[in-house]
């Protein structure tokens, strides 16, 4: 890090004069020694300061993300010595005893799927992320070189690099679209993930001595299809997100394809090739004289082809020539070449490069990632009724109790007839959905059957909450009903609250006890239950958050189990501890017996996109480490489970009084509402240009309306890290459970012992001297003074606990590198906090101005990225 701060330093002296950078290194001094005034600061050199604090702080970002990768390159296993690759995972499963056959099987049902999301906790724009990308790159080599001259000009591509980003742009100047992020998001894919992809495919072939491994890891993505609150996803985004990523993929199979065209430049003088081959080459449309004689070359220049014309018309362009109706097509041609390759010359010819493909194609299709639609059943209801009433006036469908709903959607369901009509005329919000529907059914038609992931409907409740998106699935061809209803899309329930949770395993066995139920999930009968971590922990805390999702996890399984039905969990995870956040491996490993069996989806959301899939390795490293995790999580044996089940009377009454204790101070405390829009910069951060979706559901201040994203990263900014540990002392307290008993439980069961890892990890990052500061910004002293000294006897009692349940004696001291980065972290945020803070004081004193606005953007911006993992 002292080389890129240096280097910093530099281009400021360079670009802007000694009197800038004195400023500059005077600020950072100060700051460090803990005497730095920003109170004297005019607003222009406050936010001259902003700026160069958040450059510090995101290089100090790059800086730890590559000396993290060079940690991982020296050791091989990850946190409890867990193996991070699928290759080590199934020499474990070996090492245990577990049989060939039932790894064969095993890795035949795994089906681990990444979602990427857009929400609003990713600061930084695409040109900062490519100057971050590039330092990245350059930091890397620097490492791998000694010659003094190769050096020199790394160090000076670095401070160019550098200088570049002190004169970019940090913050947008105006709210992102839906566009923007899709365009974001995809270049990551294209940079980073695809290519991850294909190494990873390539090296577990050759790792597992296995070329026909089946495909165990596909992408899903929400951009584009996700409107739940959202009054910009719509019908179009859909399209447009499906049609932007089809380009993508098709041009790099394009491009694959034009490098296999050139490897297999076989002469039919030297070589045959099957019927098959020789008639795609005669169709080829190639009739160059200096490929007449070489038919695997003019096969694959037909297939470039075919890719050309199935891109242009997949974007509504001029076709020329004849292209591939489906992904389908396209893999039996690669199939093809693959059958003549061995029939001929034997399967020595057929190089990993042909071999990865297909396994890319049928993982990616013509789609790339699989979108999933998302919307409140509010909604959907308010849809239903106003559909029921236009077809038929009666009693409004809003009325009805639950049993009569689900009766009159199954009778709807029951036949074929729709109760949409083309000549009446519905709200705008109902012409809205439908035409959403419409997209989805034409979107499988155009971009094959993988091109849509699910349907996942947030604020579930019941079985008619499931019901309800079939019945409008059928009004666009989604569904065609009858005796036995079929669907070309399933529903996902998004169980979100604690209560949700609870009640959430019942929902699912009171809809899969329907007969409609069983056609309508397919012939795969697999039944996927979304888990919201983020809303559960606004709602009731930490301990109780994640209690209740371990719980209906296990609930889910046995349900399903006892159906007869096949569970697929999609856990709605974000980057923080509060949101679900921490290892996907390790929290893959402690998963309730059976709830994975080999299938499994999980959100990867915000900045944590960038920074866990940010380059090649890093996503190669997280990807092959998710896999391997859900591989071994999936395999039990004697109906024996990994994780023991965290059901005791123990846990439970910590769960209890946790929660009880959170919404004493959350949700009871008539001050707290104020306090934490006085304390936080959670209205500074609502009106920021960083997401294309609101920040609340309404246009209330009430914590019940704010959604969880928002709610963590401002608590995350003023140092609180509150989501991530409020409850968990006093709950303790509460239940009796004495020290040595929590660490019995940790020791006894892998889900504890990560909910207290993940929890020391946020009481790390919390520093409470710095969050006191923010408290007085409540104009209210007294209850300013009352409400943060209960938050922080809770944090202090909670740090003793933590350090006491494992024998610690300073928190993170058993995790060495986490603790180096969250104190290197701190002296980044340190200055930054202290300057955020004199703005948000100005704006509390009604200074409003261009210049003290940006300055607070620009802190926002720079303590996300020192945070790393803020929303």
């Amino acid at each position: 890090m002292s080389l890129l701060a240096g280097l910093l330093g530099e281009a400021i002296r360079y670009l802007d004069g000694e009197a800038a950078a004195a400023l500059v290194d005077g600020a950072r001094t100060a700051a460090a020694k803990g005497e730095a005034r920003f109170d004297q600061l005019s607003a222009e050199d406050a936010v001259y300061l902003a700026r160069a604090f958040a450059c510090h702080a995101i290089l100090g970002a790059v800086a730890e993300d590559v000396a993290g990768r060079r940690r991982h390159a020296e050791f091989e296993a990850g946190p409890n010595d867990r193996p991070l690759s699928l290759p080590a995972a199934v020499a474990a499963l070996k090492g245990e005893g577990v049989s060939a056959e039932e790894i064969t099987e095993a890795l035949g049902r795994l089906n681990v799927v990444p979602v990427l999301t857009a929400h609003p906790s990713e600061m930084r724009r695409r040109s900062v992320l490519d100057r971050e990308g590039e330092i990245s790159r350059l930091l890397s080599l620097r490492r791998h070189h000694n010659p003094r001259d190769v050096d020199r000009r790394i160090q000076d591509e670095l401070f160019r690099e550098i200088a570049i980003l002190w004169k970019t742009r940090l913050q947008r100047p105006e709210r992102i679209t839906v566009d923007d992020e899709v365009r974001n998001t995809l270049s990551i894919v294209r940079r980073s993930i695809l290519p991850a992809l294909v190494e990873l495919y390539e090296r577990w072939a050759v790792e597992l001595e296995d070329d026909d491994l089946p495909v165990v890891l596909r992408l899903g993505s929400w951009l584009g299809g996700d409107r739940d609150g959202h009054p910009g996803v719509d019908a179009d985004t859909l399209e447009r997100a499906l049609r932007r990523q089809a380009g993508l993929i098709l041009d790099f199979y394009a491009a694959e394809v034009r490098r296999l065209s050139s490897d297999l430049a076989f002469c039919s003088g030297l070589i045959s090739v099957s019927p098959e081959v020789a008639v795609m080459a005669e169709r080829s449309g190639e009739h160059s004289v200096h490929r007449a004689d070489e038919p695997y070359r003019r096969a694959l220049c037909g297939m470039e082809r075919r890719l050309s014309a199935t891109r242009a018309r997949l974007y509504g362009e001029k076709v020329a020539g004849p292209s591939y109706d489906g992904p389908q097509d396209f893999i039996a041609d690669l199939e093809t070449v693959r059958a003549s390759l061995v029939a001929n010359g034997g399967e020595r010819l057929v190089g990993a490069a042909l071999k990865t493909l297909l396994k890319i194609a049928r993982a990616c299709g013509f789609h790339l990632m699989s979108v999933d639609l998302r919307q409140n059943a509010d909604v959907h209801e308010r849809v239903i009724a106003e559909l029921l009433q236009k077809a038929s006036p009666g009693p409004d469908y809003r009325t009805l109790d639950e049993p009569e709903r689900v009766r009159l959607l199954l009778q709807e369901l029951a036949h074929e007839r729709p109760l949409r009509s083309p000549f009446a005329r519905y709200s705008d919000e109902t012409e809205r959905e439908l035409k959403v529907f419409d997209a989805a059914a034409e979107a499988l038609r155009r971009f094959g059957p993988q091109a849509l992931g699910g349907y996942i409907v947030s604020k579930s409740e019941s079985v008619s909450d499931i019901l309800e998106p079939y019945v409008l699935f059928k009004q666009a061809g989604l569904v065609v009903g009858g005796t036995e209803p079929a669907a070309s899309l399933r529903v996902a329930p998004l169980f979100e609250t604690i209560d949700d949770l609870a009640r959430g395993p019942q929902v699912i066995a009171d809809w899969l006890a329907l007969p409609a139920a069983r056609p309508l999930l397919g012939e795969a009968a697999v039944q996927e239950v979304m888990i919201g971590y983020s809303d559960s922990n606004k709602d009731g805390g930490y301990v109780a958050s994640r209690r209740a999702a371990w719980e209906a996890a296990s609930s889910l399984a046995q349900t399903c189990a006892d159906a007869g039905v096949r569970l697929q969990l999609f856990h709605g995870r974000g980057g923080s501890v509060g949101r679900g956040g921490g290892s996907a491996s390790e929290a893959m490993l402690a998963q309730p017996p059976g709830s994975v069996r080999g299938r499994v989806r999980l959100t990867e959301q915000g900045e944590m996109i960038a920074r866990k899939f940010g380059d090649a390795p890093t996503a190669r490293r997280n990807l092959d480490s998710l896999v391997a995790a859900v591989a071994l999580a999936s395999q039990t044996r004697g109906g024996e489970g990994r994780a023991p089940a965290p059901q005791s009377a123990a846990l439970a009454g910590l769960a209890q009084e946790s929660f009880a204790a959170y919404r004493a101070l959350v949700y009871d405390d008539p001050a707290f509402e104020d306090f934490f829009w006085s304390a936080t910069p959670i209205a500074e951060i609502a009106g920021l240009k960083i997401g294309s979706r609101p920040a609340s559901r309404s246009a209330s201040r009430r914590i019940e309306h704010l959604r969880a994203i928002p709610w963590v990263f401002s608590w995350s900014q003023a140092r609180f890290m509150l989501p991530g540990w409020y409850g968990f002392a006093t709950g303790v307290r509460r239940s009796g459970l004495s020290t040595a008993r929590l660490g019995d439980l940790a020791a006894e069961s892998e889900f504890f012992a990560g909910l207290l890892s993940n929890m020391e990890q946020a009481l790390a990052q919390s520093d409470m001297d710095v969050a006191a500061r923010y408290a007085a910004l409540f104009p209210d002293q007294e209850a300013s003074r009352r409400i943060f000294d209960t938050i922080r006897r809770e944090h202090d009692e909670a740090c003793a606990l933590a350090l006491a349940a494992r024998g610690g004696t300073r928190l993170l001291d058993n995790q060495p590198h986490l603790a180096e980065s969250v104190e290197l972290g701190a002296a980044v945020l340190d200055p930054l906090n202290g300057l955020q803070l004199e703005l948000l004081a100005r704006r509390r004193r009604g200074d409003e101005s261009a210049a003290v606005t940006l300055g607070v953007q620009l802190t926002v911006n720079g303590i996300a990225a020192g945070l790393r993992n803020t929303g």
